[in-house]
């Protein structure tokens, strides 16, 4: 009865269009033909959202409305009666359309029929969230305060702040589907809203689509400041002022079925922040782009290393845009040679990258950004690595886990979990 699975989607409703009709075969097993319908169609309704719309009970009571189907003897003769198929497609809304049984078999004193469904699905607007790794940002935690130009700021605002900078780089990125874990609340009013029969009833069909994650990001501000700090000449007169912030950030990338940790990394960065911001808030929000540019930059890089899509006689286009790329960043490019392997474990380490060149980035839109070469020769399909080159940073970091991202023969990169 727990056998499942799609026989084709098709057939939206137009060219804009949300709901698309959907057929599911299900297979129900029972000690009489009839009751092996039953428990199919009760199956077939599980699937369905209205199961999620009226109560279970309901439906059982239609089903048992039923009982005078009609069941042929031969194999492929069983129909459902007219008024059955009326009972169970009012139950539900209209969102079974239709249905017929396929076939059926007896063996000892079990029955197993297939049931072929007909109904209605929500489709989610936009590119398909199940063709990214699906992850969560939960909030970082943190100390109950932080110091920021001899005054106390609240260690929940700071990661509030923070939290939000990387939910929005890392959603920016689009290599991965972002949940929201943080906001329930709102969803469940709109929820409560659609239930209460004020909205259409296609609205239904929008219930009990909520992704689960592949993975959680969670971590710790270990450590948060930003002084002003004062250099003094031979002679120990103040002779130069520098606002300088110093963030230490430890965090986790977790397998949410197995609590793997699948990347681990400390963050520690200290850098001069330009003092010419109008408010707190400004140079906050000028901290947090830094801080949460380099732990995107550490984890694209480890696990989504940027490529180059396309050369054209006058550009190199990158697969990457938004806020985590920057006009006049410089990468080195390498392409791919000989395979890799652990000869302890004989796990897979990768490829061995070669340099051929750097490029500039020289224009920055929202999917894809635009370089020109400053030498060498590149090509599609080969891997960037940013060349750091702020002079008033120092910069440290501490991964651990590299070994199992593999990249394929024609480019792409497969992730181990």
């Amino acid at each position: 009865m727990k056998t499942i699975f799609i026989l084709c989607l098709f057939l939206s409703v137009s060219l804009f269009a949300k709901i698309q009709t959907t057929y599911l075969v299900v297979d129900g097993i029972g000690q009489t033909k009839t009751a092996a319908i039953k428990n199919a169609l009760i199956e077939a309704i599980n699937q369905t959202q209205g199961i999620k719309i009226t109560s279970k009970r309901e439906y059982l009571k239609v089903i048992n409305e039923t009982g005078s189907l009609s069941v042929g003897e031969s194999r492929h003769s069983i129909s459902i009666s007219e008024k059955s198929k009326k009972l169970i497609t009012e139950a539900t809304r209209g969102f079974i359309k239709n249905y017929s049984i396929v076939n059926s078999s007896k063996n000892s004193n079990t029955w197993n029929v297939k049931l072929k469904i007909k109904t209605l699905k929500y489709k989610t607007p936009g590119f398909n969230p199940n063709k990214r790794r699906k992850i969560a940002i939960i909030p970082l935690e943190y100390k109950r305060n932080y110091s920021v130009l001899s005054k106390t700021e609240s260690g929940k605002v700071i990661s509030k702040r923070l939290t939000q900078s990387l939910v929005s780089k890392i959603t920016q990125s689009r290599k991965f589907t972002v949940l929201d874990r943080e906001n329930s609340k709102y969803y469940e009013d709109e929820k409560n809203f659609i239930l209460s029969g004020n909205s259409g009833k296609n609205e239904l069909l929008k219930l009990g689509q909520r992704l689960g994650v592949d993975y959680l990001l969670v971590g710790q501000i270990l450590n948060f400041s930003i002084k002003d700090r004062t250099e003094h000449n031979n002679i120990g007169v103040p002779e130069k002022s520098q606002l300088m912030c110093n963030a230490t950030i430890s965090y986790r990338i977790l397998a949410m079925a197995t609590q793997q940790i699948k990347w681990s990394e400390t963050v520690s960065r200290e850098f001069m922040i330009v003092p010419n911001q109008n408010s707190i808030e400004a140079l906050l929000e000028n901290v947090n782009h830094k801080i949460t540019d380099v732990i995107l930059s550490n984890i694209l890089e480890n696990i989504y290393p940027l490529k180059i899509v396309l050369v054209t006689p006058s550009s190199v286009i990158v697969n990457q845009g938004g806020k985590s790329i920057s006009k006049g960043t410089i990468f080195k490019v390498y392409k791919k040679a000989k395979r890799l392997v652990d000869p302890y474990t004989k796990e897979f380490l990768g490829y061995e990258e070669i340099k051929v060149g750097e490029i500039v980035i020289t224009k920055v839109d929202p999917k894809v950004s635009y370089a020109r070469v400053k030498y060498g020769k590149v090509l599609k399909n080969m891997i960037l690595r940013r060349v750091k080159s702020d002079v008033n940073n120092k910069f440290h970091s501490e991964g651990e886990g590299l070994s199992d991202v593999k990249i394929k023969e024609n480019g792409g990169v497969v992730l181990p979990f």
